[in-house]
């Protein structure tokens, strides 16, 4: 049954993405409410088979993504979403130091404390929240993948791996959200377009694989 269940989720997801990028490619009509809700089944299905104790910072992690999607997607509210989406790295952190038997305080001021350093500095010169907080969110994910590294090259399985590949894909959509917020003149509408394109065509399979690696649909013979 979890199998089928499976197979439909990813079926689904992979139409609605279709569906959305093919709108977005022919400007037929705004998207943003199929984006939202292909999270959302992402989301949703992975709060319901995710059932193990070691993984259960992974579905704090989806409720915090997908409330940053809240503002992002449909809301326009940059801040907030990044905000949140610091929140789900710090939440992924504790993750990490479970899956390498780290102390969590530990690994969380490995983030918290050059982040806050990074966007305090760019503040300082006057940039402004846009820049200094997403200088502060890249440096969490930054430091996350730097761990996935770490956690596949020390401990080699196939559920580091898509945990890894999930995050890399999740960095990828991120530097692209990050340059859509520069300066119109360092970023042209037809590079925005791409960018844009680029995000919602790796943010679910980066979710799907995050999910995947909690070994939540893993079935016996």
């Amino acid at each position: 049954m979890k199998r089928l269940t499976s197979f439909f989720l990813i079926s689904a997801v992979a139409i609605m993405m279709v569906c959305y990028l093919t709108c977005d490619i022919f400007s037929i009509w705004d998207s943003r409410p199929l984006k939202f809700a292909t999270s959302a089944v992402i989301v949703l299905f992975g709060l319901t088979v995710i059932n193990k104790k070691e993984s259960r910072f992974v579905s704090i992690g989806f409720i915090f993504t997908l409330a940053a999607d809240v503002f992002l997607v449909l809301l326009d509210k940059y801040l907030y979403g990044v905000s949140l989406f610091i929140l789900a790295q710090l939440t992924y952190t504790v993750h990490f130091a479970f899956l390498s038997g780290k102390t969590v305080w530990k690994e969380l001021l490995k983030r918290i404390v050059p982040a806050a350093a990074a966007g305090i500095a760019v503040f300082a010169f006057g940039l402004g929240a846009n820049i200094a907080l997403p200088a502060a969110y890249a440096v969490c994910i930054g430091v996350n993948i730097a761990h996935a590294i770490e956690l596949q090259h020390f401990k080699p399985c196939k559920n580091h791996l898509m945990l890894l590949f999930g995050f890399i894909l999740f960095v990828c959509g991120d530097i692209c959200v990050g340059l859509r917020h520069l300066p119109p003149d360092i970023i042209t509408q037809n590079v925005s377009s791409v960018l844009y394109l680029i995000t919602w065509a790796t943010y679910p399979p980066s979710q799907i694989l995050i999910l995947l690696s909690t070994n939540s649909l893993k079935y016996k013979k």
